[in-house]
């Protein structure tokens, strides 16, 4: 599956009849990434963290909930704790044997997801993989230039390991970084860490799914049981149950910072937008997100509501599909393309777009609040003024002004 991915890479800039030939005579024997359109959802969310971080007790939970509001529920177990609790020992190995286990590992944890996702879908019933951590964790665990080294030889891409397997990633973060009294290893025998090394490996893992569109940190910033609520919280967003609002916030840089400005650890995305056509007041967008030449595609409608918000319906598709709606574009809308950094400050989740076309240049700091009195901005970023709701500065009119240029 993931080769298919990397093939996917090739794919040029302008997506006309050359790239649909090259998708027949390459991807015919590929399973489809995504079920048919009329299949009962089915959700991937990893939850992540480091040591003590309350997984365990945030997985029962979560099933609870979801199996109280109609999903199936299944639980994809940790290829690590197989491995390590089936005797094998990674002491006095050498770096081939290093990778080797890796990429022993990240197969069998591919391969325990697929068989649960198959699983899944042959009940015909909304369903929800909770997965015992995820492929990209292996990243914190080895040297970067062991792991590049073990995508080149598998012939896998991060966007493919992380984007395109999962819809979401919730990290909570280990007890020894804020919660030291309650560090412990009896869940997991497996686990063996100090609290030092906990803290390191906790933010290695953050790092290794920075650029997964959604990611969410829970933090120890509240008690265990309001820290597992707000892990419940993040799940029932992703599968539209009901859950408080989160309030997004935009905000208008003074210029493009400079990738040598950043202080913290970052990736890069390059975006491209396509508006269908539409015959009622819905929005329809395509969007093509990847990076170093692999990507995602997804397709969103954007329904009004009677009392003014909005809804989205938001599913993951494959690159056929989208080559296949990409007929359907809006030619009064022009296409937006923009690059986009995604990066963690103080444990908050942000990203910031630099719009390649149309306004090239323009910079938007996107993020979710929980209350809108919250404004923790980082400090190395050049605020201009707040845009959270300015129309000037939405995807959609930048689009449709651009468009509506062309035409003159």
């Amino acid at each position: 599956m993931e080769h298919a991915v990397s093939n996917i890479a090739t794919l040029p800039d302008r997506h006309r009849a050359s790239p649909k030939i090259w998708f027949e005579k390459n991807m015919r024997a590929t399973p489809p990434q995504t079920p048919p359109p009329d299949t009962p959802p089915i959700y991937r969310i990893v939850l992540t963290g480091g040591p003590c971080g309350g997984k365990t007790t945030s997985l029962s939970h979560i099933t609870e909930r979801l199996e109280s509001v109609g999903f199936r529920t299944f639980q994809v177990p940790e290829a690590a704790t197989i491995l390590f609790t089936g005797g094998v020992n990674l002491s006095n190995v050498n770096i081939e044997q290093e990778v080797r286990f890796e990429a022993n590992l990240v197969s069998l944890q591919m391969a325990l997801e697929d068989t649960f996702y198959d699983l899944a879908l042959s009940t015909g019933k909304p369903c929800v993989l909770l997965c015992d951590r995820g492929t990209m964790d292996a990243s914190a665990y080895i040297a970067p230039e062991m792991w590049q080294a073990l995508l080149d030889e598998q012939g896998w891409t991060e966007v493919g390991l992380r984007d395109r397997r999962y819809d979401a990633v919730i990290h909570l973060v280990t007890a020894a970084d804020g919660a030291e009294p309650f560090y412990t290893h009896e869940n997991n025998p497996a686990r063996k860490e100090p609290a030092e090394q906990a803290r390191v490996l906790d933010k290695q893992l953050r790092d290794a799914w920075v650029g997964h569109p959604h990611l969410r940190i829970i933090d120890n910033s509240t008690g265990f049981a309001e820290k597992i609520h707000r892990a419940i919280m993040a799940v029932s967003k992703i599968t539209d149950t009901p859950v408080p609002k989160k309030i997004e916030r935009k905000f208008l840089l003074k210029r493009t910072p400079r990738s040598s400005e950043f202080p913290i650890h970052f990736k890069t995305f390059t975006i491209e937008q396509t508006y269908l056509l539409s015959q009622d007041n819905n929005q329809i967008r395509l969007r093509r997100r990847g990076a170093n030449g692999a990507f995602t595609y997804t397709r969103t409608i954007r329904q009004p509501m009677r009392d003014g918000e909005h809804v989205e319906l938001k599913r993951q598709i494959a690159g056929r599909e989208y080559l296949g709606l990409l007929d359907q574009a809006d030619p009064t809308k022009a296409v937006i393309r923009k690059s986009r950094r995604c990066f963690l400050w103080n444990n908050q989740y942000y990203e910031l777009d630099t719009f390649i076309e149309p306004q090239e240049g323009l910079c938007i700091l996107n993020v979710e609040y929980k209350q809108f009195s919250e404004t923790l901005l980082p400090d190395f970023l050049e605020i201009e003024r707040e845009v959270t709701g300015d129309e000037n500065y939405m995807s959609y009119t930048i689009a449709t002004k651009a468009g509506q240029s062309e035409e003159r």
